[in-house]
């Protein structure tokens, strides 16, 4: 596999449209949200030194991964503040290990700037996050359906382990 550079949305802006894109095919179905939304939401996401930080994997100046690091992406208790979402690969790029590397970079992201435990919600992609290290909490119900809720403490500790 050919590593992807990972760098800031802020610096590549022109990436957010194709990112919206993918957002509104993966998850936009059945819901109001529209590639035009996710553009709109994604240039909140366009900062370097403050949450929300928006990351992207790129092939020469292709965009083929993005994940970014958010506050209170959901309610779902009142520790849960730092949150890793919107972690997408291009579909024709899923498979080669660009997920990892992504969410392997918002990890380094958050750890250096102490941004510990991480929690994420994933519909249907636990498995790969277990394989990341990730633990399982529970459940909740996200954008309209069940949704499992995930964390990793990006400093070593997992919260509740002794």
């Amino acid at each position: 596999m050919t590593a992807a550079r990972i760098e800031y949305l802020a610096d590549h802006p022109d990436a957010a449209p194709v990112l919206a894109g993918w957002f509104a095919r993966e998850w936009g179905r059945g819901s109001p949200r529209s590639a035009e939304l996710y553009a709109a939401q994604l240039s909140a996401y366009a900062h370097r030194d403050r949450l929300p930080i928006c990351l992207v994997g790129l092939l020469d100046t292709e965009p083929v991964a993005t994940a970014s690091l958010k506050l209170r992406e959901i309610e779902y208790s009142e520790t849960a503040d730092y949150w890793i979402g919107w972690v997408c690969v291009r579909e024709d790029m899923r498979g080669r290990g660009f997920g990892r590397a992504i969410v392997e970079a918002a990890e380094v992201e958050a750890a250096a700037r102490s941004l510990s435990p991480l929690y994420l919600h994933t519909p249907n992609k636990e498995g790969f996050y277990l394989r990341l290290g990730w633990r399982t909490l529970g459940t909740t119900t996200a954008d309209g359906g069940p949704s499992t809720v995930m964390v990793k403490e990006v400093g070593g500790r997992v919260p509740g382990a002794m």
